[in-house]
Parts: C-alpha cells; sequence; structure tokens
C-alpha cells in the first residue's frame, strides 16, 4: 500500500504545484493502480502513470511516464518503464508542431532499452467541449539494445489517432491506436492501441479502466510473443 500512498502524495504535490502556476497553464494527471495478495497466493502488481502539461502561449511542453511492475511468489514476472518530454507550437488554431524524445524499457519483451526520437505535426479534426478527435504523422528514430547484447538502428514513419467522448459530467471513454512501420524492412511494424473508460468520484478523482494492446510483427530476438496486453483499473487524480 506504501506504493499506492506514495502515488497519491505525488498527485497532491503537483496540484499544489499547479496552483502555483495557474497563470501558466499547468495540468497533472496521476494514475495509480496497486494490488497484493497474500496467503494461499502471493502476488504483487503496480501500475503507476504520471503525464503534466505546461502551456505558454504558443507553446506546450509536456512530460509523459509509466511503471509497471508484477511479481508472483517472490518472482518478477514484468518490468516496463516508459518516460518522454515533449514539445509542441501551434502554428493555427488546429495544427501544430512537435518534437518528442522517450525511452522505454521491457526485459521481459527482449529489449533493455528503446531509445525513441521523434518528430512531426498534428491536427485537431474535432476541439469541442465534450469530444475532441485529432490525428498526427512524423517520423521516428529508433536506437534498441537487446538482451542479448545486439543493438538495432531504425527509421520509422509514425502515425497516431486519439479520441476521447465526455458522455456525461461523470462518464467519459478515450481510444488512440499508433503505427510505427519500418521505412527499410517492410515486415517490422508496431500497432499500439488502448480503450479506457473513467467514471468521476470527484471533481478530482476518478476510477478508470483500460486495455492497452503492443503488437510487435518483427520482436526482439529473445521475446517469446508478438502481442503484449494490459487489463488495469486504477485511481487518477487530474488537475
Amino acid at each position: 500500500m506504501k506504493f499506492l500512498f506514495f502515488a497519491l502524495v505525488l498527485g497532491l504535490l503537483s496540484s499544489a504545484f499547479a496552483v502555483e502556476v495557474t497563470e501558466g497553464k499547468f495540468s497533472n494527471e496521476s494514475e495509480a493502480g496497486v494490488s497484493v495478495a497474500s496467503g494461499n497466493t502471493d502476488a504483487k502488481n503496480y501500475n503507476l502513470k504520471q503525464a503534466n502539461a505546461l502551456k505558454l502561449g504558443e507553446n506546450v511542453l509536456k512530460f509523459d511516464a509509466r511503471f509497471l511492475n508484477s511479481f508472483s511468489s517472490g518472482v518478477e514476472s514484468a518490468r516496463y518503464l516508459f518516460g518522454a518530454l515533449r514539445y509542441e507550437h501551434a502554428l493555427n488554431e488546429r495544427f501544430s508542431l512537435y518534437v518528442a524524445q522517450g525511452f522505454e524499457s521491457d526485459k521481459f519483451a527482449g529489449y533493455y532499452l528503446r531509445e525513441l526520437s521523434d518528430a512531426g505535426g498534428k491536427y485537431s479534426i474535432v476541439k469541442e467541449k465534450t469530444i475532441y478527435w485529432f490525428v498526427e504523422a512524423g517520423y521516428r528514430y529508433t536506437n534498441e539494445k537487446f538482451n542479448n547484447g545486439s543493438h538495432n538502428y531504425k527509421n520509422s514513419l509514425r502515425a497516431y489517432t486519439e479520441t476521447e467522448k465526455k458522455w456525461n459530467p461523470s462518464v467519459s471513454t478515450k481510444y488512440f491506436v499508433e503505427y510505427v512501420p519500418n521505412l527499410k524492412e517492410s515486415k517490422d511494424y508496431q500497432i499500439n492501441t488502448e480503450l479506457s473508460v473513467s467514471a468521476a468520484l470527484t471533481d478530482v478523482f476518478s476510477i478508470k479502466s483500460a486495455y492497452l494492446l503492443r503488437y510487435n510483427h518483427l520482436p526482439a530476438p529473445t521475446s517469446i510473443t508478438k502481442t503484449d496486453t494490459l487489463l488495469t483499473t486504477a485511481l487518477v487524480a487530474k488537475f
């Protein structure tokens, strides 16, 4: 439970910071999902996410991070890390340019480090109070370091779309899909997609259930499958 407590404290601290920089339009979203079973079953699962954005005029600076860790009978069975910084500059009300730098680590998927460098454009198709929908297209450079010690460098395209619908003041749904094909090797492509449902508890806290699918058609050499899925339920603090 200390992990859940830490995540909630982090969210409250972020809230205090958000109040301090209101003029800069700072936003925060902290997510924590924890399950611990003992007795006949010994299992622990931790799923933490953090997202922040700071808007200054036509510029937006974003930070995203995720941590997933699972243990069964004291043996680690899953560990995924993700972190990224992103800068956006709006050219007009609907179109903006972006650059981003991030990393992933998933030793159970066969790689201990994947560095991601992105650049491209974002176009907002729908921007309303109860619904939004945008698309992105750009370039991605990837540096992969596999568990067996080998490296892989590749140039890819990236296509992404995301939409969120607020059905009423309490319930909303969000869906995104991302397609990343290698420019040199047609068999090497990735598809990431997630569908989530959120139900508000208060003005700040909500419960979120999400189903994430990550597919890699040409996985790391030591990977045992092309597809990873994750079903989560978490407490979200959003400001």
